[in-house]
């Protein structure tokens, strides 16, 4: 439009947050080998009011800018690490990047270029604990190194990934209260490796907060469970009243049963839908890893779908019965 100038429109006061909004997050490059350790805190009692004094006082102890924090999200670059952090709707999450040499230990831990009193105050509940080592495939025997991871027994997942540019090997266990995922990088771009690490901390991430929904499911599974009993005896109660005194008391009982029900709708429907939408966010993600099986072991889609796919399932159930 020859002569138009953007001065001439009145703009929506959020065209450029929202225009914005899809370059936000983009994974951070990896220079292989590096390792990756990730945390992600619940917010709880005022949390998410104090994340923006710590992230500022971390950048103030390295020497750093101030980090912008007002679209929730930034990355910090240090000497010894980086650290991408991001607040998300029940959560904020803390990726710290830490550059090996091939002399580095066999299980390298990214926390340990991170000042030890700041880390050790990060705001909220841990929920999610990852390391993440990713080095040359080049360097490394897949075959001996999934031997040896599978030989303490536990069910180990090894799956190739990108169609086949990687491999990724994990148990799902807790491992000094960390999850621990092994990426061998064949032919990945920098920037494949960080997508690839930030959906593996994904999946951890949106399967937990799934998880949040299953003992509520299971104290909700009780409360029906005695809501129906009571049901089936107003109603023979009902069936046997014989004057206005005895249906007033049926009516009452109806009543609080009804309420008690309503309480538990009003308390658990968002929690029940969340878990619905991150196990989706879970099959979305693993998708994306183009994986392709490893002969003898299961791939992280066959996992999920046999391990966390149950508990989502319950979750569900339960909902529809109390609705």
């Amino acid at each position: 439009m020859t002569g138009a100038h953007m001065s001439q429109f009145e703009e929506y006061p959020l065209r450029k947050v929202l225009h914005d909004e899809i370059h936000a997050r983009p994974p951070i490059p990896l220079e292989v080998p590096e390792c990756v350790t990730y945390l992600a805190f619940l917010h709880v009692e005022g949390s998410v009011g104090r994340e923006d004094v710590h992230l500022r006082l971390l950048a103030q102890q390295l020497g750093l800018a101030e980090p912008a924090l007002e679209s929730g999200h930034a990355v910090l670059e240090a000497p010894e690490f980086r650290l991408k952090w991001q607040r998300h709707n029940e959560f904020s999450s803390y990726a710290f990047f830490h550059r090996l040499s091939v002399a580095d230990e066999v299980e390298p831990n990214a926390l340990l270029a991170v000042p030890t009193a700041w880390r050790n105050e990060i705001p909220g509940q841990l929920i999610v604990a990852t390391h993440v080592v990713v080095r040359p495939l080049a360097d490394t025997d897949p075959e001996a190194l999934i031997e040896a991871l599978a030989a303490d027994g536990q069910t180990l997942v090894a799956t190739q990934i990108a169609d086949g540019a990687g491999w990724v090997m994990t148990d799902f266990q807790l491992h000094d209260g960390f999850t621990r995922f092994t990426v061998l990088d064949g032919t990945l771009t920098q920037r494949q490796a960080g997508r690839m690490v930030q959906r593996l901390c994904e999946i951890e991430t949106y399967r937990l907060m799934a998880l949040l929904a299953f003992p509520v499911a299971k104290e909700v599974g009780r409360l029906i469970s005695r809501a129906e009993d009571d049901l089936a005896d107003l109603m023979d109660d009902m069936g046997g009243a014989r004057n206005p005194d005895d249906e007033r008391s049926v009516l009452a009982k109806l009543t609080r049963l009804a309420a008690d029900i309503e309480r538990s709708v009003a308390r658990t429907t968002f929690r029940f839908g969340a878990a619905a939408a991150y196990y989706r966010l879970v099959q979305q993600r693993i998708d994306e890893l183009r994986e392709r099986r490893i002969t003898g072991y299961p791939t992280i889609s066959e996992f999920m779908e046999r391990r966390l796919a149950p508990a989502i399932n319950t979750c569900a159930t339960i909902a529809r019965r109390q609705e």
